[in-house]
């Protein structure tokens, strides 16, 4: 849903909403890693405005590095053009619901979109304008991911800084990597940026998303141990009747002077080794399942209503799988012991 909108690092000032683009050197930041892309990015919250439709959005200015690259955003524009490339400054991209919610059309030059942002110099009782106006011709509308839609106007960034007096003022750093160790290149950035600058990844981005998908995963992982807990009480029964039916052998064992304990890890070993192979079929049977949807999407979500994708989403982790395994070893081992140790005087010392 994220990963077109969101870049893998991003960096923003703590201390302020804006930075100088003189702050940074940015042939040095090409040398840190071999970067896709780098973005300087200004956005700024607005009012829009087009005929008598009006919608709080950002206004995002973009301005890439290699400018011969295509955008990623640019990528899913559907309608109309892109922003860049006719030298016209005055050339914007919209998102999908906004364009629906504002009723643009594109690529036209009688009406142009307005933009008003708040005039921070204006004074109560002044004659100054309490709002600052800019006007962008639509060029294109693009689908992406339905948040992003409704909220983002992007165009490029001198005619941002240009609009709100910004000129040299980023507000933030967009990094696009190639490199899979994004954390190392976070920490270089971290390095070069120093304390006044905050560096987020992907995860840290979406902060708030991500806990909450944590939060569920691991809500289902207990309520599913908690179902597991109660079928692995089968393995109680088992052993049960395996110590009934082989009472005459446990009072031969217990006459030849086998020890109790001795005794006791038969039927332990017994119920372990119905954990481990039940476990272990099933987790493998679970594993070539999710391989199997994850490759091919057997299982599909459906055809009624919009979804970011096709199919079930599957992604099997090797942490999980172990994870799995180690939860169903310790609830079997553990519902295992207990009837022995219980079954002992009853059983064991009574034969």
């Amino acid at each position: 849903m994220y990963h077109e909108v969101n870049a893998d690092i991003v960096v923003r000032s703590v201390k302020s909403k804006s930075f100088a683009s003189t702050s940074y050197d940015l042939v040095h930041l090409k040398s840190i890693a071999p970067w896709e892309s780098i973005q300087e990015v200004y956005e700024e919250k607005v009012l829009l405005r087009f005929e008598d439709q009006e919608q709080i959005a950002k206004l995002k200015g973009v301005q890439q590095w290699p400018s011969a690259d295509s955008l990623r955003i640019e990528k899913h524009i559907f309608k109309g053009r892109s922003f860049r490339g006719s030298g016209n400054q005055d050339l914007a991209i919209v998102g999908q619901a906004l364009a629906h919610t504002l009723s643009i059309p594109v690529d036209q030059y009688y009406m142009p979109l307005r933009v008003f942002v708040p005039n921070v110099s204006a004074k109560i009782g002044s004659l100054e304008r309490p709002f600052t106006e800019g006007s962008w011709f639509v060029s294109g509308i693009y689908s992406v991911q339905a948040t992003h839609d409704a909220s983002y106007v992007v165009c490029s960034l001198g005619s941002v800084q240009a609009f709100l007096g910004k000129t040299q003022q980023v507000t933030s750093l967009e990094f696009q990597a190639d490199d899979s160790n994004i954390e190392t290149l976070q920490e270089d950035l971290q390095t070069y940026f120093g304390p006044d600058f905050e560096v987020k990844n992907r995860f840290q981005q979406q902060a708030f998303l991500y806990k909450v998908l944590q939060t569920e995963k691991w809500a289902i992982f207990f309520i599913l141990s908690f179902i597991l807990l109660i079928a692995t009480f089968t393995i109680v029964a088992s052993v049960i009747m395996i110590v009934l039916e082989k009472r005459k052998d446990i009072s031969s064992l217990w006459a030849m002077g086998t020890p109790e304990h001795a005794i006791q890890k038969i039927f332990f070993y017994e119920g372990f080794l119905i954990t481990l192979f039940g476990g272990g079929i099933g987790l493998f049977f679970g594993v070539v399942l999710c391989l199997l949807q994850q490759k091919f999407g057997f299982l599909k979500i459906g055809a009624q209503g919009s979804f970011v994708i096709n199919n079930y989403p599957v992604e099997v982790q090797t942490a999980d799988v172990f994870l799995i395994m180690l939860t169903v070893l310790s609830l079997g081992t553990l519902i295992t012991w207990i009837p022995v140790r219980l079954l002992k005087r009853k059983f064991i010392q009574a034969s």
